[in-house]
């Protein structure tokens, strides 16, 4: 586990430009929005937003967002397309003769990935509450524990990923349509409540709902872990069901891979 830990973070250290712009994107995206409302609403922006959100803190509620659909971003994709890239340059069925089991495999990209989701953390959502919010500052760890909650069962749903692009070989189109609509479900700039009832349904069964709302409350409304225990329980939950679920998946594609010669097939 830890050499695929070692490997997957050589990979990023690398190519340090392809780094630096998963740390750049969450302040583009978030000077996006934040432009693009204050174009639309004029004069009256903040009061829109208040009223809408409960905040007048647009920069911070947008960089929460930003920092946490980034961090699914990289996640999603690293689990998704390391697999298939393996599988293009003839190393992954050399690593799945390998005597170790399978979870290893992508327990220690996931690893990997905790490292780099922490730097976005740090440097997203760190350096924007260091600045406009300087004494609430201490509220960074309750959110960061959050977002680590919220990892692991989105680990689960990246196992699933990864064996679907195990078995139809298209990573990129399917990573950008999932993280577009992880985007659009989990109100990255914008309060789920002001999605269709339906649409909210969906938003209840992803993690970074949670996390998002969650590190909103900790950071702009001075709530704690105790006081968001709901939140808190339903991702545990999220955390047991659905690394099972996904691992489970995957390994029943990879043994119809197995015997139908997937694996090596372009």
């Amino acid at each position: 586990m830890a050499a695929i830990f070692w490997k997957s973070i050589k990979h990023y250290t690398r190519i340090p430009g392809s780094f630096a712009i998963y740390l750049a994107l969450p302040f583009l995206f978030t000077l996006l929005i934040f432009g693009m409302g204050r174009f639309v609403g004029g004069g009256n922006a903040s009061a829109y937003f208040a009223a809408r959100t409960g905040t007048t803190n647009i920069l911070v509620y947008e960089m929460l967002g930003s920092a946490v659909w980034m961090t699914s971003w990289v996640v999603v994709e690293d689990v998704g397309v390391s697999l298939r890239n393996e599988q293009v340059t003839g190393t992954l069925e050399q690593n799945f003769l390998a005597p170790i089991d399978r979870a290893t495999l992508l327990v220690g990209m996931s690893l990997a990935d905790i490292v780099i989701t922490t730097a976005i953390f740090l440097i997203a959502v760190g350096a924007t509450v260091a600045l406009t919010m300087p004494t609430d500052i201490l509220g960074l760890f309750q959110a960061y524990l959050m977002l680590l909650i919220g990892l692991i069962p989105l680990f689960g749903i990246c196992f699933l990923f990864a064996g679907i692009i195990i078995r139809f070989k298209e990573p990129y189109i399917f990573v950008q349509i999932v993280n577009v609509l992880f985007a659009v479900l989990t109100g990255t700039y914008y309060p789920v409540a002001l999605l269709p009832f339906w649409i909210r349904f969906l938003s209840g069964l992803l993690p970074q709902t949670y996390v998002i709302e969650d590190m909103r409350q900790i950071i702009l409304a001075n709530q704690n872990l105790v006081s968001l225990y709901g939140n808190v329980f339903v991702l545990f939950a999220l955390a047991l069901v659905y690394p099972t679920i996904g691992y489970a998946i995957f390994k029943r594609i990879e043994r119809k891979a197995s015997v139908t010669g997937e694996f090596s097939k372009y």
